[in-house]
């Protein structure tokens, strides 16, 4: 076995020179009372070529810009550091202000009423150990804070926190998180719009009765059309009778009487006369039905008044007869 230390990519000239004016800019910034500026150009420079004078410079000023959170750790770090590279005056510096930072730092501690498996925490897009969800008192620079959670099959939580410059300290509560809606099973049909995104309805072709129109009426339409067709029929039968009529009286004015083709004609014109009178009466009841339940509808407004009307023709042997039935 054999212990070795991280090797750490070495920067080129062209990054070490690129650090010192980062550096250069945002010392001059904080030395102008630039912070916003100033602080991010330092961040850079340390990123490029981290230092032990860059860390500090960082520290500071987060501590001006009222980061207390990052300027402490940055601080833990360069005193660290320093101790390990032998600056004592350095590393003593950084300790002695990361101490007075710690005194009036700003703390979170978060709550899980109810953890679920996988369950995920994050703070400000960042996730945090699970340790640090359990109470612990987790420092963070005041201002807004954006806490998150997840979990498989779960739906997403998130708050956003004020966090007021410490020392303080404030709880937030995570609760137990709900379960996503189950997924509809393959093959069902999809839930429906609501009404306001509904297609609306195609118009009903010239001479069809339109939905939710008065039922009444339409069948006194019907029944009088049947009734003019039954009354066609009757006079196409009646006229047939006549002519076989007129046949039978010519075939049975003879001296020699009636044949059996006259009794045979006679006998259809008598079938086709009883045809011809249920026909044409069972058509003019119907267009008398017909014209009693267009009277009886009124106007489309008291449709709901019919709500079952129903007619029946028969044809028996005897007569025919039509049957108006309806319950109201």
């Amino acid at each position: 076995m054999s212990l070795t230390s991280p090797l750490w990519a070495q920067p080129t000239p062209a990054d070490k020179a690129l650090a010192e004016g980062l550096f250069q800019d945002g010392k001059r910034l904080m030395d102008e009372g630039k912070l916003e500026e100033a602080c991010p150009k330092l961040a850079e420079s340390q990123r490029v070529d981290p230092t032990v004078g860059t860390l500090l410079n960082l520290a500071v000023c987060h501590e001006k810009e009222g980061k207390t959170a990052s300027a402490w750790a940055e601080f833990k770090e360069a005193s660290a550091l320093a101790t390990s590279a032998g600056q004592q005056d350095r590393a003593q510096f950084a300790a002695r202000r990361g101490s007075e930072l710690e005194a009036r730092l700003t703390r979170l501690v978060l709550e899980v009423a109810q953890a679920a498996p996988g369950m995920a925490i994050m703070l400000n897009g960042q996730e945090l150990s699970a340790t640090a969800a359990t109470g612990s008192g987790i420092p963070v620079d005041p201002g807004t804070a954006t806490v998150e959670a997840r979990a498989p099959g779960k739906q997403p939580w998130s708050q956003q926190v004020t966090l007021d410059p410490g020392p303080s300290t404030t709880r937030v509560t995570i609760p137990p998180l709900a379960d996503v809606a189950a997924a509809a099973p393959a093959g069902a049909p999809p839930p429906a719009p609501p009404p306001s995104t509904q297609a609306r309805p195609e118009a009903a072709a010239p001479g069809a009765p339109r939905a939710g129109g008065n039922p009444m009426r339409t069948l006194g339409f019907v029944a009088g059309g049947v009734g003019l067709a039954g009354i066609g029929v009757g006079a196409v039968f009646g006229i047939l009778t006549m002519q076989k009529a007129g046949d039978v009286e010519a075939g049975c004015s003879g001296n020699f009487g009636c044949s059996r083709a006259d009794v045979e004609a006679n006998e259809n014109a008598l079938t086709s006369a009883m045809v011809s009178n249920i026909a044409i009466g069972a058509g003019l009841a119907c267009v008398g039905a017909g014209v009693v339940m267009v009277l009886m509808s009124g106007s489309s407004e008291k449709a709901a008044a019919a709500e079952r009307v129903w007619i029946a023709p028969s044809v028996a042997s005897d007569g025919g007869r039509v049957t108006l039935g309806g319950r109201w």
